[in-house]
C-alpha cells in the first residue's frame, strides 16, 4: 500500500517541504494530496487527515503521522535500506541532533522571516534575539561542511539537509549575508531536481 502526504500550499509550507523533499529524494512512492492554507476551510480540511488540524501529515494504512520529524523518522525505519540519516553512527547522533534543534527551535527566525518560497529582496525587521538564532543557523551548517566537505552537510543527502532546506530559502529570499560555504551549499539546493519541481509546482499555485 502506497503512502499517502498530505501537506499545504508549496509557496508557504516549509514544514510540508521536509518529508516531501526526503521521500522524493530517496524515490519512495506516495500520493499526494494538499490543502490549501489561508482558507475559511483549512482547518476543516485539514481534520480530515490529520488529528493535529496541521500539515504536513502521513498515512499509511492505519497509521497517522501529523509531525515532520516523526514522519522522516519513520521513513527512516521503514526503508533503512536507503539510509535516511547518515551512516556513521558519531554522523547520525550529530544528524539527529541539529534536526531536533532545527524542529524545536529558532521561533524567531521562523516569525521574523516568515516564509515564501517565490519571494525575492524581502525585509525584515532584525532584533538581537532573531540574530542570534540567524547565526546559530549558520554556524550548525557552516561546520557539518566544513567536516563533510559537502555537498551535502554529511557529504550525502540526509534527512538533516531536509530539515535545514527551508532555512536556506529564508536566506536567499531576505538576502543574509553567507559565507562562501554557505553560498556554495544553498546553489547546491537550489539546484536539486526536487526541489526545481517543488518551486514549479508552487508557481503554479500563483494561476
Amino acid at each position: 500500500m502506497k503512502l499517502k502526504l498530505v501537506i499545504g500550499n508549496k509557496i508557504y509550507s516549509t514544514w510540508s517541504l521536509r518529508p516531501w523533499l526526503v521521500l522524493k529524494y530517496f524515490n519512495i512512492p506516495f500520493d499526494e494530496v494538499k490543502i490549501k492554507l489561508r482558507d475559511k476551510n483549512t482547518k476543516k480540511n485539514i481534520l480530515k487527515f490529520s488529528p493535529s488540524g496541521k500539515v504536513p501529515c502521513l498515512i499509511y494504512r492505519k497509521i497517522r503521522i501529523w509531525d515532520s520529524l516523526s514522519i522522516c523518522e519513520f521513513l527512516a525505519e521503514k526503508f533503512k535500506n536507503k539510509h535516511l540519516w547518515p551512516k556513521n553512527n558519531i554522523d547520525k547522533i550529530m544528524a539527529r541532533n541539529i534536526s531536533s534543534e532545527m524542529h524545536s527551535g529558532f521561533a524567531n527566525l521562523r516569525k521574523n522571516l516568515s516564509m515564501n518560497f517565490l519571494g525575492k529582496n524581502l525585509k525584515f525587521k532584525n532584533n538581537k534575539e532573531t540574530s542570534v538564532e540567524i547565526t546559530r543557523t549558520k554556524k550548525i551548517i557552516e561546520n557539518c561542511l566544513k567536516k563533510s566537505k559537502g555537498p551535502f552537510m554529511f557529504k550525502k543527502f540526509s534527512i538533516a539537509d531536509a530539515m535545514y532546506a527551508p532555512v536556506m530559502f529564508r536566506f536567499k529570499i531576505y538576502n543574509i549575508k553567507l559565507s562562501f560555504v554557505l553560498e556554495k551549499y544553498l546553489n547546491t539546493v537550489l539546484n536539486m531536481k526536487e526541489i526545481k519541481i517543488w518551486l514549479l509546482e508552487a508557481r503554479k499555485e500563483l494561476k
